[in-house]
């Protein structure tokens, strides 16, 4: 009893340290008044006000009278007019408070346009460039979040296979470029009480809406299926909806010690834990970090809504690593140590599984948590319940998650009394985790064909024994091969599967595919080889997207290109020969991150080209 004690005064303490170092600062910034007057067009009218780096500061529409304080910059107004006949007798105009600086500007004509002016003295300029024409082959979006009345707690992110591409808060308004694939839209509000008024659109830049919806309670999610894919599972098209993303991962063994040895578990599951340390790698950085953050129950609550602590006060001790994939979508709960089972503190910590490159994410304190949980009491399981299991105390337990089938997550168990026993896991919800372990199979079928510029890869099962997981290889020669992609088995099932993955903007005129069956236990397969034949004549392609200062052009003319930045001005570059033919390298002399304009000889031809610095 007096071990109990000492350990849960101790508890107490680490939370209290923490909680009482919480600070937060605000940047400088200049007060100014922005001023739409009405007019016969106002109903027509919506604007947004961003930043050299594409980050929204104020929207609104006409008639408008808000107050902003803004950091030194360059900005761009980008103007809508829903009627697209222009802004009319409509002026947008900012003033700051001591009437030094003023700015006014209009849209003269069409369905919408920018404007560019700096906020302070001897500012760099170079803005982002919304509206501009994206690369072929993908679809011109705008994605919008309205602001409603609690906007300071609106969250989201939308992610591809795992892998989150962009991500704000409310006001936000922006062209997005997206590939016919599935898409998900994970939404938070730290108020754990939906949006409260605040809605997101998806639409065709200027035209029909595509999706639109808003975030029900602390966490919600939709999938986004663009082009008409099917989203539905894992192994639908576009190349499912996150997860599937390889890296070690054995269905059996002793998940104690590293991310990066994870073992893969099903439902349900029993594994050991014991005082064995925290493997070879201490991989969870200090409390209060980002991979790492420190909720204090109501004083500073989890985005999701809990009033419990977490996540991993006393960091890795004695850890274990487990990773499911999401088989259906849904509400996700799990417990480990229901039932009367639970022998000590069991505090864990969850984070969505997007590769390999997960593990040094967290290590490196770049990525948060979906949930965590520091144990109240050392009985009655921990986990994500709605509704709390027998025997259970609700500081042990989370809300429950929602999940998108395909997407992966990883937990980190933390050992903090030290036992020696076993844990049972078990998951429950409206969603299902994906079961089976992987192998020989017998194949149908397996193409691949030309679409435009990208490859369409299909397969089809009959049945599959023990198959972990597909990856589709491409070669230009038929020596070197590299992975196009990778899709998860369905496990060991004797009815039909179908597969289908596509390999965008793969370059080259000539390129090989094949596929390659891999078990669980490591040995693999290989199927015969696919020849698919990309037309290069009269197509412009422009990769990566985004980049760090250096692409890739393949253009039936390469003659003549220039790149500009968003004011017209011409930016020096490095234009080189490609490694295939019908291609060039650009490469930046002085990339600095922004969006750009790369212009071909053709007058009439243009695509915009994004540059991020190396650290994002």
């Amino acid at each position: 009893m007096f071990l109990f004690n000492t350990t849960l005064f101790t508890r107490i303490g680490a939370i209290g340290a923490l909680l009482c170092s919480s600070i937060s600062a605000w940047g400088q910034c200049t007060w100014y008044t922005i001023a739409v007057n009405d007019g016969t067009g106002a109903p027509d009218v919506t604007w947004t006000l961003i930043d050299a780096m594409g980050v929204p500061w104020a929207s609104g529409s006409a008639p408008w009278n808000e107050d902003v304080c803004l950091p030194d910059g360059c900005y761009t107004l980008i103007m809508y007019d829903s009627n697209s006949d222009g802004w009319d007798d409509i002026d947008w105009v900012i003033e700051d408070w001591t009437g030094d600086f003023d700015f006014d500007t209009n849209l003269g004509d069409g369905p919408h346009g920018s404007d560019v002016f700096v906020l302070g003295e001897d500012q760099p300029c170079d803005p982002a460039v919304i509206g501009a024409s994206c690369p072929a082959g993908t679809n011109t979006l705008q994605f919008i979040v309205s602001n409603g009345s609690a906007p300071i707690q609106v969250g989201w992110s939308l992610t591809l296979n795992g892998t989150e591409l962009i991500q704000g808060g409310a006001n936000f308004n922006d062209t997005l470029c997206l590939d016919e694939l599935c898409y998900v839209l994970q939404m938070t509000d730290a108020g754990a009480n939906g949006w409260q008024g605040a809605t997101y659109t998806l639409k065709y830049f200027g035209g029909a809406t595509l999706y639109t919806g808003t975030c029900m309670g602390a966490a919600d999610s939709v999938v986004f299926a663009i082009g008409g894919v099917d989203c539905s599972s894992t192994t639908g098209g576009g190349g499912g909806n996150g997860g599937g993303s390889g890296g070690t991962c054995s269905a059996t063994g002793d998940p104690t010690g590293d991310c990066p040895t994870v073992v893969c578990v099903c439902d349900p599951y029993t594994f050991p834990i014991t005082p064995s340390g925290f493997g070879s790698i201490n991989e969870i950085p200090d409390p209060g970090t980002t991979s790492n953050p420190a909720f204090g129950g109501p004083i500073q609550p989890a985005p999701w809504g809990d009033t419990n602590y977490g996540c991993l006060y006393a960091g890795e001790l004695n850890s274990s690593w487990l990773r499911f994939t999401v088989g259906s979508t849904g509400t996700l709960g799990f417990s480990l140590g229901a039932g009367g089972t639970q022998a000590g503190f069991y505090d864990w910590a969850m984070w969505l599984y997007s590769g390999p490159g997960t593990c040094s994410s967290i290590n490196n304190d770049l990525q948060a948590p979906v949930r965590c949980l520091w144990n109240a009491v050392s009985w009655g399981g921990t986990g994500l319940a709605n509704s709390i299991p027998p025997g259970g105390d609700p500081g042990n337990y989370g809300p429950e998650l929602p999940v998108i089938a395909g997407q992966q997550y990883i937990i980190c168990l933390s050992n903090y009394s030290y036992v020696t026993t076993t844990v049972p896991l078990d998951f429950f919800g409206t969603a299902e985790v994906q079961c089976g372990t992987v192998l020989p199979m017998e194949l149908l079928g397996f193409s691949a064909a030309a679409e435009g510029q990208d490859v369409r890869v299909q397969w089809t099962t009959a049945t599959e024994r023990d198959n972990d997981h597909f990856e589709v290889e491409r070669s230009t020669d038929m020596v070197q091969w590299d992975r196009a992609g990778m899709l998860y088995g369905s496990g060991s099932s004797g009815s039909v599967h179908h597969y289908e993955l596509i390999d965008i903007h793969p370059g080259g005129t000539v390129l090989y595919y094949r596929l390659k069956q891999v078990d669980t236990n490591g040995s693999f397969d290989y199927s015969d080889v696919r020849t698919v034949e990309l037309d290069k004549a009269g197509t412009r392609e422009l990769w990566p997207q985004p980049s760090t200062g250096t692409f890739m052009v393949a253009s039936a003319t390469l003659e003549g290109l220039t790149l500009v930045d968003a004011l017209g001005q011409v930016v020096r570059t490095t234009i080189s020969p490609g490694s295939i033919t019908g291609t060039v390298e650009i490469r930046m002399d002085t990339p600095t991150p922004g969006w750009y304009i790369l212009l071909f000889p053709d007058e009439h031809a243009a695509a915009r080209v994004i540059i991020t610095s190396n650290n994002e």
